[in-house]
């Protein structure tokens, strides 16, 4: 692992890790899954952390072993109803939201001058940051629209350190997930896990909360 004065660009995932709101995201996801006649369990709400839509619903349907029979266009619909529920949901998200510990580390690195970007599965991303009054923060998030792959694979974070100008080398990426942590592991990235040790046993920096992640133990997990 490199030295943290080589840290010029934090990459940060979104839901989990900023906010909260993915909880809205399994509520939307488990009305979906019990419309699909598939029992909803908590590995399931685990296995969707990081994923896209469509890589969410595929997952739900493999569950189910239904996914065969379903159509694209089907799917697509299904996981449009799925984004229509959710939306609902985020109407009510504002900056109260978001995480303990947040607001004073995204303060702290600009402060401090380092770039900042969400590198998140949610094409809601940005509708998101500024509902929770973070634009000033990120004035940049990746669109995964215009991605080949989504989480596990590297593309998210690697665009995140394109658009940053910089090298992977450069740049941490902090997720919840662990579809998220192989993402920025495959992108070459430090990844900083936030949860379960266990869970997210890959990353190469893990802190239990939001609030124990700061500039000061980021940088003393590098030593």
């Amino acid at each position: 692992m490199q030295d943290f004065g080589d840290i010029k660009g934090w990459c940060f995932d979104l839901h989990g890790v900023i906010t909260d709101s993915w909880i809205y995201h399994a509520m939307a996801w488990q009305e979906t899954a019990e419309i699909l006649g598939v029992t909803w369990t908590d590995d399931i709400q685990e296995q969707l952390k990081g994923r896209d839509r469509m890589d969410s619903l595929e997952y739900i349907l493999q569950v189910g072993g239904i996914q065969d029979q379903y159509t694209l266009s089907e799917k697509q619909a299904i996981a449009a109803r799925k984004n229509k529920r959710y939306l609902k949901y985020l109407q009510k998200m504002n900056p109260s939201d978001v995480l303990p510990g947040i607001n004073e580390l995204l303060a702290d690195l600009q402060a401090d001058g380092y770039q900042m970007i969400i590198a998140s599965a949610s094409q809601n991303a940005p509708l998101e940051i500024e509902k929770l009054g973070l634009t000033k923060y990120f004035t940049k998030v990746v669109d995964v629209t215009q991605l080949a792959h989504n989480k596990p694979a590297p593309d998210v974070f690697l665009k995140a350190a394109e658009m940053l100008e910089l090298d992977v080398s450069e740049c941490v990426g902090i997720d919840d997930g662990l579809v998220g942590v192989q993402s920025i592991n495959a992108a070459n990235m430090v990844s900083i896990g936030v949860g379960d040790q266990q869970i997210l046993h890959e990353a190469d920096i893990v802190f239990p909360s939001t609030t124990d992640l700061t500039i000061a133990n980021v940088r003393q997990a590098f030593k």
